[in-house]
């Protein structure tokens, strides 16, 4: 195979119109490279494409509609570049519209894949490419747009129309609907790529109701050439030990594990308490410490409320959560220690972060915390124990309910942003409800956790008491 910008002795693509002056096809419309985007990758890009990648682009070239649900780490982005330029090379006139649920997953996920494909045939593709658009001429380029407004996509006209939706799973139907209106031109296309996070909305129907008119495809990490070899075969691509360790984590019955790694959509679950699609949608960006400067505006306005649950030795932790406002900004886990040396660890806390409250889970040993966090006169803190009566009795069996029932809330209206912790975020996930004889919410308990094999929920449940008793975006609902 030769080197991005060599070729084995043919020309075999150029960048040029496909029509010839008087209208005909032109040579690259006869070029079959320029007609099979698998070889384009190979031949013109200098990069090889692992199965499921061939299988995307071959149903674009054949189908109308394409839906790609898949895991983490299994180049959808990467397929979803190489179309791009594929598509412009093998139309003239072209346009490609990309978009994301925002401008920086437009920008920095696929457009910088798109980026660093052009760098490798540079010479071979031509044409002059910005941030967010690569034109060829002016009835033929690539633009990304963002998912802020239906208003972006209007205006756009051309026989040939490829659009990709990248993270579908995240974008509006006010967008889906301004993209059905771009699918009425002569040779229209659509490519919707993403993570089954969700069980609604036009990602979710082009899988179930209208999967009638999609060619529908979904990778599995366990897929994975190396998954598949025990090592690593296609560097970049999921591992082996990746998919352990979210095994591990999250469980093979997991949503998220469904989701993020066989690429599958979350069972239907009326027991689950917080949908994978809400936790993932609070999730801060990776790196991200907000608040924890004390010059930060965010430290200047919101005060801070800090959740304790309590432990001593044993399989559970003692989890410190820290929060201002709606974004937890510390999480704190100690194991195998005492009362007296979690009573320290609480005292710093509140010596950093100045909180007008602390709710300390008092079932079992944390009533010994509390009595000697009042001994030293500190203000603020408070024992609950989740079987008190709750705020909102006849919605609620217990306070713990009610609690967790105002998280659930939380996290369906975006109101909180949780740190990228793995083992917060499958606690959340494996979270259940029921309703007692009288309507009101419960809780599973710990001891039926541990029964499906999950472990205490100690982060979920620091976070619940750092909420505890907050005014909700909105009323309680049922």
């Amino acid at each position: 195979m030769p080197l991005p910008g060599q070729t084995d002795g043919k020309q075999r693509y150029q960048a040029s119109s496909t029509k010839a002056d008087d209208g005909s096809p032109g040579p690259a419309a006869q070029d079959p490279v320029t007609q099979d985007p698998v070889a384009f990758a190979s031949d013109v890009l200098g990069v090889q494409l692992w199965s499921k990648q061939c299988d995307v682009l071959r149903a674009v070239t054949a189908g109308r509609r394409v839906a790609v649900k898949s895991g983490n780490g299994l180049g959808k982005d990467f397929t979803a570049a190489v179309a791009i330029l594929w598509y412009l090379g093998a139309h003239d006139p072209g346009i490609v519209l990309s978009t994301a649920p925002t401008f920086r997953q437009v920008r920095h996920v696929l457009w910088r894949q798109l980026h660093r494909l052009h760098r490798r045939a540079a010479g071979r593709l031509g044409g002059e490419l910005l941030d967010t658009r690569w034109e060829l001429a002016d009835d033929r380029y690539a633009l990304g747009l963002s998912a802020s407004g239906a208003d972006q996509f209007q205006g756009f006209h051309c026989e040939n129309m490829l659009v990709v939706v990248d993270e579908a799973e995240g974008v509006s139907e006010p967008i889906y609907e301004a993209v059905e209106a771009l699918m009425t031109s002569a040779n229209p296309k659509l490519l919707l790529i993403g993570n089954p996070t969700v069980t609604y909305g036009a990602f979710h129907r082009a899988f179930h109701q209208e999967s009638g008119i999609y060619r529908t495809i979904t990778i599995s990490a366990l897929e994975s050439p190396n998954v598949a070899a025990g090592r690593v075969v296609v560097p970049g691509l999921t591992t082996a030990e990746w998919v352990e360790e979210r095994r591990a984590i999250w469980g093979d019955d997991s949503p998220l594990f469904r989701a993020r790694v066989m690429g599958e959509f979350p069972d239907r679950s009326d027991d689950g308490l917080i949908s994978a699609a809400d936790i993932e949608a609070a999730l801060l960006p990776p790196g991200a410490r907000p608040a924890l400067e004390r010059g930060s505006e965010l430290f200047a306005v919101e005060p801070a409320v800090i959740g304790v649950d309590v432990a001593r030795y044993g399989p559970d932790r003692s989890v410190i959560v820290v929060r201002r406002g709606s974004v937890v900004v510390d999480v704190q886990v100690y194991s195998g220690i005492d009362t007296m040396e979690l009573v320290g660890y609480v005292v710093v806390a509140m010596r950093e972060y100045a909180p007008e409250r602390v709710n300390i889970d008092v079932v079992g040993l944390g009533s010994g915390v509390v009595d000697r966090l009042n001994e030293q006169g500190l203000t603020g803190v408070r024992g609950v124990s989740g079987a008190e009566s709750p705020v909102r009795e006849a919605a609620c069996a217990n306070l713990r309910a009610e609690g967790y029932w105002t998280l659930r809330q939380r996290f369906a209206q975006r109101a909180i942003r949780i740190p990228n912790d793995p083992e917060l975020i499958a606690e959340l996930s494996s979270l259940r409800y029921t309703f007692s004889s009288r309507g009101k919410v419960l809780m599973e308990s710990k001891e039926d956790l541990r029964r499906r094999g999950r472990r205490s929920p100690d982060k979920a449940d620091a976070l619940m008491l750092a909420f505890l008793n907050d005014t909700p975006a909105v009323e309680l609902f049922l």
